[in-house]
C-alpha cells in the first residue's frame, strides 16, 4: 500500500523536525468507562515530505492529492499475527481517522480507543507505550509484507509511543499516575530512536505534546508543576516539549487524585 510507505517516511521525519503536534486525551466517565485518543497534526510535515521525496514522486504515491478516510481496527485485528488476544480485544472497537490534503497542506491523524473500565485504560496506555498499538506497528499491520522478519532495526520507523514506554501508568477509581521506570528509560537510551530524538533536541527542535485528562469529578490533588486545572477542576492539562523528556523524564510524571 503506497500510502503506508509514505506514512513510514513521515513518521521517521517527525523525529528530525519540529513539524508535528501531538495531543493525548483521556476522557473518564462516572462509571469508569471512557475513551483514550491520540491526535497528531503533521500538516507542516507535508512540505518537508515534498522536499524529501520530490513533487513528482509525491504525485505518484498519492495521485488523488486528497484523502479523508477512517480505518476500523476490527477489519484487520482478528487476523493480525503480531498482537496478542488480550490486546486484540482492546483494539477491536478502535478506529483511526486520517485527513490529508496536499494542496492545502493538511495532514492529520486521530486514533480513538474506548475502554470499559479503569483496568482497560491502564492496559491501553501500556500498549501504546510498548509499540503494539503505536502508530508504526498499526500501520505496519496494514502494509503488505508485514511479517517480513528480515527487516533490520535500522529499517524500522521510530514510534513516538516508545517514549511513553519509559513510564509506568496506573489507573484506578479516583486515581491516575505516571511514573518513570528507570530500567525502561535506561533501555531507551540505548536505542536508535533515542539518538534521533536527542539530536533533534540538541538542535533546539520541539515536538509539542499536550496531555488532557477529563475527570468525572473535581480533582483533589494534582502532582505536577506543569499541570493546569480548569475552573471546575475536572480537566487537567499538561503541555511540554517531547524532546525534553530525554534529559528530564521526571518532569512529566504526574499523579492525580479525584
Amino acid at each position: 500500500m503506497k500510502l503506508i510507505r509514505i506514512l513510514f517516511v513521515a513518521t521517521f521525519l517527525i523525529f528530525l523536525s519540529s513539524c508535528v503536534e501531538i495531543n493525548e486525551d483521556i476522557n473518564i466517565n462516572k462509571n469508569g468507562s471512557g475513551e483514550y485518543s491520540m491526535n497528531m497534526d503533521m500538516s507542516k510535515l507535508l512540505e518537508l515530505m515534498q522536499n524529501y521525496l520530490g513533487k513528482e514522486e509525491m504525485q505518484k504515491q498519492i495521485p488523488q492529492n486528497k484523502m479523508d478516510t477512517t480505518i476500523h481496527f476490527r477489519s484487520f485485528v482478528d487476523t493480525a499475527t503480531n498482537i496478542s488476544l488480550e490486546k486484540k480485544a482492546l483494539l477491536r472497537e478502535g478506529k483511526l481517522h486520517m485527513d490529508m490534503n496536499i494542496d492545502e497542506k493538511i495532514f492529520k491523524t486521530d486514533m480513538h480507543f474506548p475502554f470499559k473500565n479503569m483496568g482497560q485504560l491502564e492496559q491501553l496506555y501500556s500498549s501504546m507505550g510498548d509499540g503494539s498499538l503505536g502508530t508504526g506497528q498499526l500501520l505496519k499491520g496494514l502494509a503488505p509484507g508485514k511479517n517480513d522478519s528480515s527487516a533490520s532495526d535500522s529499517q524500522q520507523s521510530p514510534d513516538f509511543g516508545q517514549f511513553n514506554n519509559i513510564y509506568t501508568f496506573t489507573s484506578r477509581n479516583g486515581f491516575l499516575s505516571r511514573k518513570v521506570n528507570t530500567e525502561k528509560f535506561n533501555a531507551l537510551k540505548e536505542s536508535a530512536q533515542y539518538a534521533q530524538m536527542k539530536q533533534a533536541g540538541d538542535m533546539g527542535m520541539e515536538i509539542p505534546y499536550t496531555v488532557t485528562i477529563h475527570l468525572p469529578k473535581p480533582a483533589k490533588s494534582v502532582g505536577n508543576s506543569l499541570a493546569k486545572l480548569s475552573d471546575d477542576k475536572k480537566t487537567v492539562t499538561i503541555k511540554y516539549n517531547l524532546t525534553e523528556l530525554l534529559d528530564h523524564p521526571e518532569k512529566f510524571e504526574y499523579s492525580i487524585e479525584y
